[in-house]
């Protein structure tokens, strides 16, 4: 029989950005906006790591006007993945040409605050994104991407 070990106080979590151990419960988190993506035409919404113990909603977001296949990647309060520790305030969805790559083909950003709840501002931020890509991708500036947010159309960086 060996002795008995004394208890050890409860891990505090020191980051915002959401771990590997969670994974399993973002699904049922992010279930409102999971299904939201599905309803505008996102086929296999899910909750994916993007690398560096980070994770974001994805999904195949159709064809870009030339016929390439899009991927939607959608992250929230301005951050580069989906955080935790406070409200959703906003949700940022780019389209890309593959998974994995860099820069996105547009973008689309829309507020809770304008729109009242998570799964709609979601959903405006990928309808968003789109008409970005459908419209204003062919006409954008050299280096600039459309990114489509509740003040209107704007030029970003590539």
């Amino acid at each position: 029989m060996g002795t008995p070990t004394a208890p050890v106080a409860p891990a505090v979590e020191t980051s915002e950005v959401l771990d590997y151990r969670h994974y399993g419960t973002l699904e049922e988190i992010y279930h409102r906006e999971l299904i939201r993506l599905a309803a505008v035409g996102v086929a296999d919404p899910e909750v994916t790591s993007t690398g560096g113990n980070c994770y974001a909603l994805t999904g195949d977001a159709g064809y870009a006007p030339d016929g390439r296949s899009i991927y939607l990647l959608a992250a929230t309060n301005g951050d580069p993945a989906l955080t935790t520790g406070g409200p959703i305030t906003s949700w940022a969805v780019g389209l890309y040409e593959m998974q994995g790559d860099s820069v996105a083909l547009a973008m689309g950003e829309a507020s809770v605050d304008a729109l009242g709840d998570s799964p709609d501002a979601l959903g405006c931020a990928a309808t968003r994104a789109r008409t970005a890509l459908h419209q204003y991708t062919g006409g954008a500036p050299a280096g600039k991407v459309a990114l489509i947010g509740d003040q209107g159309l704007t030029w970003i960086p590539a």
